[in-house]
C-alpha cells in the first residue's frame, strides 16, 4: 500500500508544479520571448529538476519525474523564446490549456499541419524507406492490445522464477514488458485526457518490433513524444549551427548525436530519480552509441541517395538485434540497479492488484460467463447467415437469449456483476430479438456484419454512426418539434469540459464520508445522496467505459447522459437525458410495435401514448430482474411501480402537449423544479429503497473501500489531515484494517 507520506510529496510536488506553471503563464504575457523571460522562468526549471526527489515510488514518481523534468522543463525553454506548443502566434494560451500542455505530452492538432508532418530527427524522403511514411494517429486494433495483456500477464511467474532464469533471458523479458507496460498504460492515458480534455495526446509507440531501421526505430516508432520535444530544443538549433561549418547537407549528422547524448543525460536524471544511486553513464554511452551509428546510417542513405537499400526482412532483424545487445549490454543493467522490477512488483501485488488476489473465484466465473456469451454469439452470428429472418431464426436463437438471462446468476460482485446483468440479459437479449426479424444495430441490409464487430455492437451501447443519420436522428420514445421545448432539440454527441467532470468526481469523494456517518443522517437524505452518488458514478465509469471502447474498437458509445438535473420535463428526462441507451434499445423493440398495433384502434395521434406506457413496464420488468441478479431478493414490484407511474405521466404529458399543440408551455424556470422534483419524490419512494435492499451500497463501499479505492481512500485521508485537520483513527482502522 502507498504510504500517506509519498501521497503527501506526491500532493504537495504538482501543487508546487501548477503555482510555478501560473507564475510562467503570467510571465509569458508580461515580459516578451527572449533572454528576459528566460531568465524570468529559469528558477521554475531549476524547481522541476528538484522536485522529483521528493518521490521515492514508481507509479507516482515515475511519470512525474519525466513530465515535469523532460517534457515541462524542455517546453518552457522554448517558451521562454516564443516557440514550441506553448506559445501561439494569435491568442494567448488559456491557462488550463497552458497547464496540460506544459505537463502531458499534449499533441497540437493544428501545428504542425497534416499536410506538412514534422519530420523526426531527418531527412527527406529519398533517403528513407517507402514505409517510413506513415500516419502517426492510428487506431490499433483489439487484438494488438489483448495479446499484449496477455504478454504483460506474464509478469508476474517471470518475476517470481527469476532465480531460474538466465540473467540475459531475464533482462530481455523485462524489456518486453516494460514496452508493454508504457504502451497500455499510455494507451489508457490518452483515451482518459482524449474524453476529459477533448485534446489529443502524442502517439507514443507504433510497434516498434517492426522497425527497419535505427532511423524508423527512435524517429517513428519509440516513445514518439521525447523525440518531438527534442527536435525543437536540441536537433534544430544543433544543425542550424553545424549548416555553417558543414553544409547542409551533412548538418543533421551532429545534430543527431547532441540529440542523444542529450537524451542519455536526462535518462541519467529520471533514473536517479527512480533510484537515487549514483550515475555510472552507461545510459549515456547507450544512446550515444546509437547516435553515433544512426548519424552513419543517415550518411550510408545520403551516400547510395535512394538507390539501394536492405531488404526489409533483413534491415529489420538486424535493427531489432543491434537494440536488443546494445540495450542488454548498457540500459537494462542500470534499470535493474535501480530495483525497479523489484519495486513495481511489491507496489502492484500490494495494493492495487490486491482485489484481483481476493476475488480469484469471482473473476473466474466472470471468464466463464463472458466466455459462453462470446461462443453463444458465436452461434448467433452463423445463425443470421444459414436461416432467414423470421420465425425460424427466432427459435433457434431463443436458447441463447434464455442463457444470457441465466448466466448472470453467476456472479455476485457489484462491479462484475452488475454491468455483466445489464449488457447480457437487457442489452444482448434485446438486441438479438430485433436481429430474429432482420432489425436493429446487429443486421445490415447491405453486407453481412463481421463477427468482431457483431459481438461489440451486440453486447455493448455500440452506437453506430450512420443508422439513424445526423440529420434525422431517432426521436426518442414520442413525437414531433411542435410538442417539445425547443430545447430538446439537442445534438446528442458532445464533449463536456474537464471541469464539468471534475466537479463530479469531487461530488463522488463524498460517497465514503456519508457512508461512514449514514447513522446520523435522515433516512431520505440518505437515499437523495445515494441517488446523487449513483447518477455520478454511472456518468464517470461509463464516460471512462466509451472512452477505452472508442481507443480499443474504433466505435463511437451511445452517450448515456446529457445532464438530467437540467431536464425541463418528463420527456426531456426520460427520452434525452436518462440512460439514452436503453432508450433507444425499447424504441425499436417495444415503443414501435405497440405503436403500431394501437394506430389500428385509436389513431396515430394517440399511439403513442399505450406505447410509451408498454416501454416503461418493460423496463420496470427488466429493472426488476437485474435488482434480482444484483440482490438475490424477491421483487417486491416497487420498481416496476415506478416505471408505471411515470410512464402514465409521461404519457399525460405528451397528450396535453398535443392537445396544446405548442400553442403554450411552462417556463423552463418552473417546469424545470417540477419534473426535478416529480422524479426525486417517487424515486426516494418506490426506487431507492429496492436498491438499499440489495445491499448495493454497502457491496460498492466494501468491495472499493477493500481494493479498487484504497489508493484513493489513502489521497482522501491526507487531505483531511492536511485541509481539515480531522482524521479519525477508527476510520483508518476501518478501511485499512490496521494503524499506519
Amino acid at each position: 500500500m502507498i504510504m500517506e507520506g509519498e501521497i503527501n510529496n506526491f500532493i504537495m510536488v504538482w501543487v508546487s508544479a501548477l503555482v510555478s506553471l501560473c507564475y510562467c503563464h503570467t510571465i509569458g504575457k508580461a515580459i516578451p520571448k527572449g533572454i528576459n523571460r528566460l531568465l524570468s522562468i529559469l528558477p521554475v526549471i531549476c524547481l522541476f529538476l528538484i522536485l522529483p526527489l521528493n518521490l521515492t515510488t514508481i507509479h507516482l514518481g515515475g511519470p512525474s519525474s519525466f513530465f515535469l523534468a523532460w517534457l515541462a522543463t524542455f517546453k518552457l525553454l522554448l517558451f521562454a523564446y516564443g516557440e514550441g506548443p506553448l506559445s501561439s502566434s494569435s491568442t494567448p494560451i488559456s491557462f488550463p490549456r497552458f497547464i496540460s500542455i506544459a505537463c502531458l505530452p499534449i499533441k497540437i492538432q493544428n501545428h504542425p499541419s497534416p499536410k506538412n508532418p514534422q519530420k523526426p530527427l531527418s531527412t527527406t524522403k529519398n533517403n528513407e524507406h517507402p514505409s517510413l511514411q506513415r500516419p502517426q494517429n492510428f487506431h490499433k486494433s483489439p487484438l494488438n492490445y489483448g495479446t499484449k495483456v496477455l504478454l504483460l500477464a506474464t509478469y508476474g511467474p517471470v518475476h517470481d522464477n527469476k532465480d531460474h532464469l538466465h540473467p540475459k533471458i531475464l533482462l530481455l523479458l523485462y524489456s518486453i514488458h516494460l514496452y508493454i507496460a508504457l504502451e497500455i498504460l499510455l494507451g489508457i492515458f490518452a483515451a482518459l485526457t482524449r474524453a476529459l480534455l477533448g485534446v489529443e495526446l502524442e502517439p507514443q509507440f507504433d510497434e516498434p518490433y517492426l522497425a527497419t531501421s535505427l532511423q524508423d526505430f527512435w524517429g517513428r516508432r519509440w516513445n514518439l513524444m521525447v523525440s518531438r520535444i527534442l527536435h525543437p530544443t536540441v536537433y534544430n538549433p544543433v544543425r542550424s549551427i553545424s549548416s555553417r561549418w558543414i553544409g547542409r547537407k551533412w548538418a543533421p549528422l551532429p545534430a543527431v548525436i547532441a540529440v542523444f547524448f542529450v537524451s542519455g543525460l536526462m535518462h541519467e536524471i529520471i533514473f536517479y530519480y527512480i533510484g537515487r544511486l549514483k550515475p555510472t553513464w552507461e545510459l549515456t554511452c547507450f544512446f550515444l552509441i546509437h547516435g553515433f551509428c544512426l548519424a552513419i546510417e543517415i550518411s550510408i542513405k545520403k551516400a547510395l541517395n535512394g538507390s539501394w537499400c536492405l531488404p526489409k526482412v533483413v534491415s529489420g532483424p538486424l535493427t531489432l538485434t543491434f537494440v536488443a545487445i546494445t540495450g542488454l549490454w548498457l540500459f537494462m543493467p542500470s534499470l535493474i540497479r535501480c530495483e525497479v522490477d523489484v519495486k513495481i512488483y511489491r507496489e502492484s501485488a500490494t495494493s492495487y492488484m490486491r482485489f484481483f488476489m481476493d476475488v480469484v473465484s469471482e473473476i473466474n466465473n466472470f471468464i466463464m460467463v463472458w466466455v459462453s456469451a462470446l461462443v453463444s454469439l458465436c452461434y448467433c452470428h452463423t445463425i443470421g447467415k444459414a436461416i432467414p429472418k423470421g420465425i425460424n431464426r427466432l427459435l433457434s436463437i431463443l436458447p441463447v437469449i434464455c442463457l444470457f438471462l441465466i448466466l448472470p446468476l453467476n456472479l455476485t460482485t457489484i462491479h462484475l456483476g452488475g454491468p455483466s446483468s445489464f449488457f447480457l440479459a437487457w442489452l444482448a437479449t434485446f438486441k438479438l430479438l430485433l436481429f430474429a426479424y432482420g432489425e436493429g444495430p446487429l443486421s445490415s441490409s447491405s453486407t453481412p456484419i463481421s463477427f468482431p464487430r457483431f459481438i461489440s455492437i451486440a453486447c455493448l451501447p455500440i452506437k453506430i454512426q450512420n443508422h439513424p443519420s445526423p440529420k434525422n436522428p431517432q426521436k426518442p420514445l414520442s413525437t414531433t418539434k411542435n410538442n417539445e421545448h425547443p430545447s430538446l432539440q439537442r445534438p446528442q454527441n458532445f464533449h463536456k469540459s474537464p471541469l464539468n467532470y471534475g466537479t463530479k468526481v469531487l461530488l463522488l469523494a463524498t460517497y465514503g464520508p456519508v457512508h461512514d456517518n449514514k447513522d446520523h443522517l435522515h433516512p431520505k437524505i440518505l437515499l437523495l445522496l445515494y441517488s446523487i452518488h449513483l447518477y455520478i458514478a454511472l456518468e464517470i465509469l461509463l464516460g471512462i467505459f466509451a472512452a477505452l471502447t472508442r481507443a480499443l474498437l474504433g466505435v463511437e458509445l451511445e452517450p448515456q447522459f446529457d445532464e438530467p438535473y437540467l431536464a425541463t420535463s418528463l420527456q426531456d428526462f426520460w427520452g434525452r437525458r436518462w440512460n439514452l441507451m436503453v432508450s433507444r434499445i425499447l424504441h425499436p423493440t417495444v415503443y414501435n410495435p405497440v405503436r403500431s398495433i394501437s394506430s389500428r384502434w385509436i389513431g396515430r395521434k394517440w399511439a403513442p401514448l399505450p406505447a410509451v406506457i408498454a416501454v416503461f413496464f418493460v423496463s420496470g420488468l427488466m429493472h426488476e430482474i437485474i435488482f434480482y441478479y444484483i440482490g438475490r431478493l424477491k421483487p417486491t414490484w416497487e420498481l416496476t411501480c415506478f416505471f408505471l407511474i411515470h410512464g402514465f405521466c409521461l404519457a399525460i404529458e405528451i397528450s396535453i402537449k398535443k392537445a396544446l399543440n405548442g400553442s403554450w408551455c411552462l417556463p423552463k424556470v418552473v417546469s424545470g423544479p417540477l419534473t426535478l422534483t416529480f422524479v426525486a419524490i417517487t424515486g426516494l419512494w418506490l426506487f431507492m429503497p429496492s436498491l438499499i435492499r440489495c445491499e448495493v451500497d454497502v457491496k460498492i463501499y466494501r468491495e472499493s473501500a477493500t481494493s479498487y479505492m484504497r489508493f484513493f481512500m489513502d489521497v482522501v485521508s491526507v487531505l483531511r489531515s492536511r485541509f481539515f485537520d480531522v482524521v479519525p483513527e477508527e476510520f483508518k482502522i476501518k478501511i485499512l484494517g490496521s494503524k499506519e
